[in-house]
């Protein structure tokens, strides 16, 4: 199982950036697909939140994840 993970910066407060928490994908989803998925998460997540960018989106496998 694979992860989608952000780090987002702000517009409004200079180089405030973080990890945002990871978006758990389907079961069987592959490599190829979870890069596909970081354009069409990325794009929604910047809809809701116009105050940030989008700086990084990385794929891994579940679990993995550790804040920088």
């Amino acid at each position: 199982m694979l992860e989608l993970v952000f780090t987002v910066c702000s517009i409004v407060q200079g180089a405030n950036c973080h990890e945002l928490q990871p978006i758990r994908l389907q079961e069987n989803t592959m490599m190829v697909a979870c890069l596909m998925a970081t354009q069409i998460e990325g794009a929604k997540w910047v809809d809701e939140h116009p105050n940030y960018y989008v700086v990084r989106a990385t794929c891994q496998p579940a679990g993995q994840f550790t804040r920088l």
